[in-house]
């Protein structure tokens, strides 16, 4: 019988210093799609309340699309329509600034 608990209490302090290389383990970075989007971002994921258009308020989600906001509200009312996005990345280039 003491012998057993003598192979317990053995086997125990065997694995005290893994368990303790384990605790101290970083945590692995979580996944790519946990992450908040910042390039890339489409349209309907920044429409946040699905009404058709990105306000100002959607928009600071993403610094790009924060950045560039009157680039693409091109009637300027504050809100970027998806035909303006769609405009805007189908224009084609400004021959002057080749």
């Amino acid at each position: 019988m003491k012998a057993s608990r003598l192979m317990i209490a053995a086997g125990v302090a065997a694995l005290l210093p893994f368990a303790a290389a384990v605790a101290q383990t970083p945590p692995s970075p979580p996944a790519e799609d946990t992450q908040p989007a910042q390039q890339g971002a489409t349209f309907e994921s920044l429409d946040a309340n699905s009404d058709g258009k990105i306000s100002k308020t959607e928009a600071a989600v993403n610094a790009s699309v924060t950045e560039q906001f009157s680039r693409y509200d091109k009637d300027g009312n504050g809100f970027i329509e998806k035909a303006e996005v769609t405009n805007a990345n189908t224009s084609p280039a400004d021959p002057t600034k080749q």
